[in-house]
């Protein structure tokens, strides 16, 4: 079958299992404040907020406050870690302005200048946490002479300093950083390091529903489940269109999420969605495919953790921690819950 027409073929079936609507991923989970640890928001390309690179043509309009929270309150999220697009690169703008316009509804995480000098890279740093973001992602990938060059050293250490945890994301996988990764957890202990994506461990990352042009990459995953002896190691276990094999509920992560609970625990695990790109299920996408079968509205992307029933460790208060406890302790967000679509 080509790949185009296979990943055109969603089942009707699979798609039933999902809730009705009205149900929620806070009903199903009984978390009190589900909150999502991976969104993007980016403009509409139009001045003070130009674009660095475009979003895709079909994902502009999703990448707005608005549009998101419409989709939040219909979800029953009630809060997410807004992490700096590439659409923006060093920009953060655009982000400040939503961060500032739903203060408990939303946190940030900046995005790292690794092509900095080492102190302008720290002064950087140090704008974004002035500016109220709660952390800053590394993009593995970026660091020339890798995350223990000069600069990466000292973006963790500070890092670590300004109480801002560190998202890696290993776009390629996690296997060639985990070196590195060790290095900084023993080197620099007070720094919070959080793995983005489960580890990118299916390649390629763009999403797992590619048939047999996608295959799990074990090395990667191995290396998340050993960076678990450092207890400042936290997972996201979210964007699940790129770590998955299967269409949703994606039963194929039960066995790795059992895994990562015996490995971490739920206290270090974190749910997220990486919407706007779950819409579509994927990205970047083949030319001419514009959706593949883990394409999913937000609120059944939410909901997928509460139908992993057959999950050993995942009970109620798991779930509760995975499904927003454990971002709330880690970034800060406050008891007060901000009404999703109204400015807080």
């Amino acid at each position: 079958m080509h790949l185009g027409r296979r990943l055109f073929a969603t089942s009707f079936a699979t798609l039933a299992t999902f809730p009705t609507p009205g149900s929620t991923a806070a009903s199903m989970t009984g978390a009190s404040r589900v909150i999502d640890s991976a969104i993007h928001l980016w403009s509409d390309g139009e001045a003070p907020f130009p674009w660095a690179s475009p979003p895709p043509a079909e994902l502009r309009s999703a990448g707005s406050p608005e549009a998101f929270l419409a989709a939040a309150r219909e979800a029953g999220v009630g809060g997410a870690l807004v992490v700096q697009p590439a659409n923006h690169m060093h920009d953060h703008s655009y982000v400040s302005e939503a961060l500032k316009a739903h203060p408990t509804f939303f946190r940030g995480m900046g995005l790292a200048n690794p092509t900095l000098p080492p102190e302008e890279a720290i002064a950087a740093l140090e704008a974004l946490h002035t500016a109220g973001f709660v952390g800053v992602r590394f993009n593995a990938g970026a660091f020339e002479g890798g995350l223990c060059s000069d600069v990466g050293r000292a973006l963790y250490q500070r890092a670590g300093e300004l109480g801002m945890p560190v998202g890696v994301m290993a776009f390629k996988g996690l296997a060639g950083f985990v070196p590195d990764l060790k290095r900084l957890c023993s080197e620099f202990p007070s720094t919070t390091l959080v793995v983005d994506h489960m580890g990118f461990f299916r390649q390629p990352a763009s999403g797992g529903q590619l048939g047999d042009a996608a295959a799990n990459d074990e090395a990667s995953w191995q290396g998340l489940l050993d960076l678990a002896a450092y207890p400042q190691v936290f997972v996201k276990v979210s964007a699940l269109f790129r770590a998955s094999g299967e269409a949703p509920p994606f039963v194929d992560l039960q066995p790795r999420v059992r895994q990562l609970l015996n490995s971490y625990g739920s206290s270090r695990l974190m749910w997220g969605s990486d919407y706007p790109f779950v819409l579509p299920g994927g990205f970047p996408l083949p030319e001419g495919v514009s959706s593949t079968p883990a394409a999913l509205t937000y609120a059944q992307a939410a909901a997928v953790p509460a139908q992993w029933s057959s999950v050993p460790g995942l009970d109620d208060a798991a779930r509760a921690a995975l499904m927003g406890g454990t971002a709330a302790k880690l970034f800060g967000f406050g008891g007060d819950k901000e009404c999703a679509g109204r400015g807080g």
